[in-house]
């Protein structure tokens, strides 16, 4: 997992739940990094997920609320991070398709080793899309909270519904846009 989630991460808790929460998470916590994490570093995805679980623990949130809370705050600074034809998209919609078409693509042209998720999106009718979400770090609901992170950036309601399914690595995401 790259770096730029670990940094901002941390971000998230310390401004969440306060600096010394997150010395707490990292002075209880195993890792190979040690907690200094560089964006543009890759890390295992399992020093995501311990780092992670042990956030959760002393945050005393769920890992669902955790990932749905933290998804909302992250979007700003990687939308802010996106490639120039992104920051030119004015709503929800074409956004969520660029995230495959355009975004991944640029991400893994930057770093062919990054494992990006996919979230194959269809459109159902004019108000509702349906995607389904694939990743082996199976989060689909830091997915889910990016995407409402997304439609506030957009100013654009939105009922989002998750859907898990029987591998964990997969989830459908129901996007339902209201005026």
């Amino acid at each position: 997992m790259k770096g730029i989630i670990f940094t901002n991460f941390a971000d998230f808790i310390g401004e969440a739940f306060g600096l010394v929460v997150w010395q707490n998470v990292l002075d209880a916590t195993a890792l190979e990094a040690d907690g200094s994490y560089v964006g543009t570093m890759t890390y295992s995805d399992s020093e995501f997920m311990t780092l992670f679980s042990s956030a959760c623990e002393h945050c005393q949130r769920d890992p669902i609320q955790m990932q749905l809370e933290f998804g909302r705050w992250l979007f700003p600074t990687l939308f802010s991070k996106s490639p120039a034809a992104v920051k030119l998209i004015d709503n929800l919609k074409e956004f969520l398709f660029s995230i495959d078409t355009i975004i991944h693509v640029e991400v893994k042209k930057l770093d062919p080793e990054a494992k990006t998720p996919s979230l194959n999106c269809v459109e159902i009718d004019e108000n509702t899309l349906c995607i389904d979400y694939l990743s082996s770090r199976g989060m689909g609901y830091l997915a889910k909270g990016l995407i409402e992170g997304a439609a506030n950036h957009f100013a654009q309601k939105a009922n989002v519904i998750i859907t898990p399914s029987d591998n964990p690595e997969k989830f459908k995401l129901v996007v339902t846009l209201h005026d």
